[in-house]
């Protein structure tokens, strides 16, 4: 079994479990902070020391689910580290065989140790390889059950009337009282508006009939906002006027999920179901029923524009591209009195500029051009520019001089203290000040000294970039496009905060950040 190397790179991995949860809402702490503190005392004991710490504070069922978790792997798969310590092996997942076999194969093939406080994994190791397997194992099983249990205990509680969503505009969420489950009251001011909503959509303003963009509009006039204090948008308005919950309806499983195995990866959906729960509520509705029956009807009879089985994908940058404001994904727009096509972010009053389709195409490809550069010259041992040397040089001399002058401070503290300045206290208190900021920025210029983290390697994607860059140009349609883009790029964040001007050029104000699109897992 491999040793653990006190001069080595060491991170840690926290992630909280259901259990967790439970004994939170009990009153035993905040768990991401209790089991930090473990694994640093584990750390000391040891003799070793923590660089990183990734920190998952989503919920999900894979690794897809859940990005710092992936990070992780993109860094043990590019050897960033010689161990990772965890509280123990399930916090790396609890989904299927295939994410536990793209855990295993990663720390495999990197000789990457796994610490906990019960045991020191090594892949390597034939025993421990296959303890850890078990451990996997047995944790998917669990997680499998406790999933059966909790989905009947949803669906017994949906049936005696109890609602299970998330606060809704309107009402406000209540325990019940001598019973488990929870249940509706009415927010008087927010349930007129609704009724407001309803009536609008229902006979109109002022005569004239009206859609769900219009009411959003006057809502955003009146200065309403929505339950969690955003603006109002159609699609906003829309699932409050198709919602039951208004009508004393309770409604579950009007979307179940399905996954499908896509090209070798899990892809989920939740279409629509055609016999979801609807049973009569335990709390009151805002509307009547022939109103709110009056508003189904309408939504029924409104025609629908079937979209064509030979459509085309138009735009190269589907799926990739997201608005840095809002995080919402960009789209196409096409006006015949422009240069082309030209991309934009949707969102109402999102104060994101658009950009031509061409000029962000030049962007994307030059900087594919800079990874192809960087991959080559690591190939060849040549050294790779650190875009942040220059930046964490003044950082690092700032540090100096702040730690420079809180020393000075530090040893006039004394004088100032047989001077008859500072009594004791003041002089005691003082000086726990000055020792715990001088501490900190020693730590802080020991962070900058240490070796930059390496970010994972790009030389895996080297050939599918130089083919990207090559043929993108000459590819026929923008579906084909955006299928060499989806190769190597994971996601394009676009912030471009101000127009442009005649005296501009077009790319000005737009600023990119690409996510390359590493493998799930690299070979030996």
């Amino acid at each position: 079994m491999k040793h653990l190397d006190p001069g080595g790179r060491y991170c840690a991995y926290l992630r909280k479990s259901r259990r967790d949860l439970e004994l939170e809402a009990l009153g035993q702490g905040e768990t991401l902070a209790r089991h930090e503190r473990q694994l640093n005392e584990l750390a000391q004991r040891l003799g070793i020391r923590i660089s990183r710490t990734y920190r998952e504070i989503v919920s999900g069922d894979t690794l897809s689910e859940r990005p710092q978790a992936q990070q992780l792997l993109e860094d043990v798969n590019a050897g960033m580290w010689d161990g990772v310590l965890a509280m123990d092996v399930d916090r790396f997942g609890r989904g299927d065989s295939i994410d536990q076999g793209v855990i295993m194969q990663s720390f495999f093939y990197s000789g990457t140790l796994i610490v906990t406080p019960d045991k020191i994994y090594d892949p390597a190791d034939d025993s421990d390889a296959e303890f850890f397997e078990v451990k996997l194992f047995f944790a998917r099983r669990e997680y499998a059950m406790i999933k059966k249990r909790m989905q009947r205990g949803r669906i017994l509680s949906v049936m005696d009337g109890c609602y299970l969503g998330p606060d809704l505009y309107g009402y406000r969420r209540v325990k019940l009282k001598g019973r488990k489950g929870w249940s509706l009251e009415i927010v008087p001011d927010q349930a007129e508006i609704v009724r407001a909503m309803f009536g609008w959509y229902a006979y109109g303003m002022d005569g004239h009939p009206v859609g769900a963009e219009t009411i959003a509009r006057r809502l955003n006039d009146m200065g309403v906002a929505t339950a969690r204090g955003n603006r109002w948008t159609a699609s906003t308005v829309k699932c409050l006027l198709q919602n039951p919950t208004y009508a004393g309806k309770i409604r579950w499983n009007t979307r179940k999920q399905q996954i499908r195995i896509v090209d070798g990866r899990r892809v989920k959906s939740r279409p629509k179901c055609d016999d979801p729960i609807l049973v009569d509520g335990l709390h009151a509705p805002i509307v009547d029923a022939d109103l709110w029956q009056r508003v189904s009807d309408q939504f029924a009879t409104h025609s629908r524009q079937p979209k064509s089985a030979t459509r085309h994908l138009v735009n190269p940058f589907a799926g990739l591209l997201v608005c840095g404001e809002c995080g919402h994904m960009m789209q196409i727009k096409g006006d015949p009195n422009r240069r082309g096509d030209f991309i934009g972010c949707v969102t109402q009053d999102c104060p994101t500029y658009s950009a031509y389709v061409f000029v962000l195409e030049d962007m994307v490809l030059e900087f594919l051009a800079g990874w192809i550069a960087d991959a080559e010259a690591e190939l060849t041992g040549a050294p790779v520019p650190d875009p942040d040397a220059q930046a964490r040089a003044a950082a690092r001399a700032q540090l100096a001089e702040r730690l420079d002058t809180l020393q000075q401070q530090s040893g006039r503290l004394y004088d100032l203290l047989e001077q008859g300045v500072y009594t004791i206290a003041v002089y005691r208190q003082r000086r726990a000040s000055l020792d715990a900021q001088i501490a900190e920025a020693i730590a802080q210029l020991d962070a900058l000294d240490a070796e930059a983290p390496r970010r994972p390697s790009l030389v895996p994607l080297l050939p599918q970039l130089r083919t990207v860059v090559d043929t993108y140009r000459a590819a026929p349609d923008a579906a084909e496009k955006n299928r060499l883009l989806r190769t190597v790029i994971d996601r394009i964040i676009y912030t471009k905060p101000r127009r442009l001007y005649r005296n501009n050029n077009l790319g000005d104000y737009i600023t990119l950040t690409i996510y390359p699109k590493y493998p799930a897992f690299f070979d030996e």
